[in-house]
C-alpha cells in the first residue's frame, strides 16, 4: 500500500495525570463578593515516542483577591496515534485536535481539585486551541528572532 492510500487514524491510546500540584495559600471561606481574580495559563507540549505522540496539556491557575488564594498546576497527558495525515496537517492535529480531546478530562480534574481544596468549583470555559496554537507559533517566532 502506498502512502497516498494509507488510512487516516487519530485516537487516544492512554491518558493520565502527569503532574498535579495544588497550593491552598489562604484558606479562609470565600463569599460571593468580591469575586477573586483568576489567571489561567495554558500551553501544549508534544513529544514523539516511537510511532505515537505524547501530548501534554499544561495548565497553571492562580486565584487572588488582595493576596493569593490558591495556585493549581496540572499536566494532563495523552498518548495518541496519528497516522496517514499529510505533513502540513500534522501540527494542527497535534496542537489543536489532540488537546481538544484532553480538555474535558483536565477541566473535570481542575474543578474537583479546587473543590476538595476548600473553594467553590472552578469550571473553565471552553478553550480555543486554534488560537492557543497561533499564540505559541508567534511566541516561537519571536524567540528565534
Amino acid at each position: 500500500m502506498n502512502k497516498k492510500n494509507k488510512q487516516q487514524a487519530l485516537g487516544i491510546i492512554a491518558q493520565h495525570i502527569k503532574d498535579l500540584s495544588f497550593e491552598n495559600i489562604s484558606s479562609f471561606p470565600m463569599s460571593a463578593e468580591p469575586q477573586p481574580q483568576i489567571d489561567v495559563q495554558m500551553k501544549v507540549d508534544i513529544e514523539k515516542n516511537n510511532e505515537n505522540y505524547n501530548i501534554s496539556l499544561i495548565t497553571k491557575i492562580e486565584a487572588k483577591l488582595e493576596k493569593p488564594l490558591f495556585i493549581l498546576e496540572l499536566n494532563y497527558s495523552g498518548v495518541f496515534v496519528v497516522e496517514g495525515f499529510p505533513e502540513n496537517m500534522l501540527n494542527p492535529i497535534l496542537y489543536i485536535e489532540c488537546p481538544r480531546l484532553l480538555f474535558p478530562f483536565a477541566r473535570s480534574i481542575i474543578a474537583s481539585t479546587v473543590t476538595e481544596g476548600g473553594f467553590p468549583p472552578l469550571y473553565l470555559a471552553p478553550v480555543n486551541f486554534a488560537e492557543l496554537y497561533q499564540q505559541q507559533q508567534e511566541s516561537k517566532k519571536q524567540t528565534l528572532q
